[in-house]
């Protein structure tokens, strides 16, 4: 049976991302490379768990790195928030992976009016690794998709991205009071859906 822990309110690491945030800010490559190698890996995990694919997730890590580093090259993007990147970030991986959303939908409704594509065989045992990890992620996201819309992204953000209360707070732009209340009716729903999904 798939279980979900419950969260842990971490601290801010030892080693905030002040200095890295000012790089930024004064646009300095480097830094963009040393905030992909904090944060692509949670980046990639969030958009794998909201997406259920591997290749949305790859996609999505690109665009939000390309849109952090346009958000600062545009504007004063302002001060760092809980000594670190992620909750920012994740926000934006958020807003990424909606405009992803219409994006296939929009391809899907041209490629159903295209002819049939030729047949390719499978490549590889990886493939098929890559595709049963998928639908073990789909059977979560069904379950996961009886809740209300907002309990689900807070679930998303605190368990599959690892966030704190605080940080899943800030992005979803609520009191951190109701991001508890949120996952305190999740949890109480999400045994018996889980089951149901298996």
């Amino acid at each position: 049976m798939t279980t979900i822990s419950r969260p842990v309110d971490r601290p801010p690491p030892d080693t905030g991302d002040d200095d890295l945030w000012d790089a930024l800010r004064r646009q300095e490559p480097e830094a963009l490379g040393e905030l992909f190698s904090r944060y692509a890996a949670a980046v990639h995990a969030y958009a794998v768990r909201h997406t259920g694919s591997y290749a949305y997730a790859d996609d999505a890590v690109q665009a939000t790195f390309m849109t952090a580093w346009k958000q600062f090259g545009r504007s004063d993007v302002g001060p760092l928030q809980h000594g670190t990147a992620k909750p920012w970030l994740l926000a934006i991986a958020r807003n990424e992976l909606r405009n992803s959303v219409r994006s296939r939908r929009r391809l899907a409704q041209f490629l159903l009016r295209q002819p049939a594509p030729l047949h390719h065989p499978d490549h590889s045992e990886a493939v098929a690794a890559r595709v049963d990890s998928e639908k073990h992620i789909q059977a979560v996201r069904a379950a996961l998709s009886a809740l209300p819309a907002h309990e689900r992204e807070t679930v998303e953000l605190v368990y599959w991205a690892e966030l704190t209360l605080a940080e899943a707070a800030a992005v979803l732009g609520v009191a951190e009071g109701t991001v508890k209340a949120r996952l305190f009716r999740a949890r109480r729903r999400l045994p018996a859906l889980l089951e149901e999904h298996r």
